[in-house]
């Protein structure tokens, strides 16, 4: 295949602009998950109760897979990005992080009780599985047009560009740099595999 200059292309800065947007829902709800994280690591260190998933969070965990299925996201993918994110809280918590990145994240929910901040990321997680499977209709309809354009799926400089951008965004945001580079690589994945399994005689219905 060719490679194109898409720079220019109006209808494709349109979708990647999508995109972007899509990514900062989603890092915003990352950020804001995080912190909700810290805050239960901190209630449960208080109440000497263990850091591993709870019963109730491992039903939390079927009816978030059940919902990325029904969004037509892979099978175990969202499990995949989940895991992620609680491995690194997780990690973090081992590491010893400083008193202070933690006390401010509590004031704000130091009266809710373990049970509410569940509740608070079990919404949290179902609207990152939503933005993330919105993110791949894009993803889908950038695939369809490319392979109108005869264009390969893979722009391996592009991608480094946006996962730099990504990295600057965590950064930013006080999110886990690392974190943020292992799930997007692991969307990346997911996104090609898209484009791949895309064939011409889809893209000729392409609006």
């Amino acid at each position: 295949m060719k490679i194109v200059n898409l720079a220019n292309d109006l209808l494709m800065i349109d979708m990647r602009q999508s995109i972007d947007h899509f990514d900062t829902a989603f890092l915003n709800l990352l950020a804001e998950r995080t912190r909700i994280v810290n805050n239960i690591i901190v209630l449960k260190l208080e109440e000497g109760i263990d850091l591993q998933q709870s019963d109730a969070r491992k039903e939390d965990m079927k009816v978030l897979i059940e919902m990325s299925v029904e969004l037509k996201l892979e099978q175990h993918f969202f499990k995949k990005i989940l895991d992620l994110v609680f491995q690194n809280a997780i990690m973090q918590h081992e590491q010893k992080i400083p008193e202070n990145s933690l006390q401010g994240s509590i004031i704000d929910d130091k009266l809710q009780s373990l049970a509410d901040l569940r509740k608070r990321l079990l919404n949290l997680d179902k609207a990152l599985c939503i933005v993330l499977a919105e993110r791949f209709c894009i993803v889908k309809k950038i695939g369809q047009y490319k392979e109108i354009l005869n264009i390969p799926p893979l722009d391996p400089v592009r991608w480094q560009q946006v996962l730099q951008h990504k990295a600057e965004t965590a950064q930013m945001l006080g999110i886990n740099v690392s974190l943020v580079k292992e799930i997007y690589n692991a969307i990346h994945e997911v996104a090609l595999a898209i484009e791949e399994d895309i064939k011409t005689p889809q893209s000729n219905n392409f609006p």
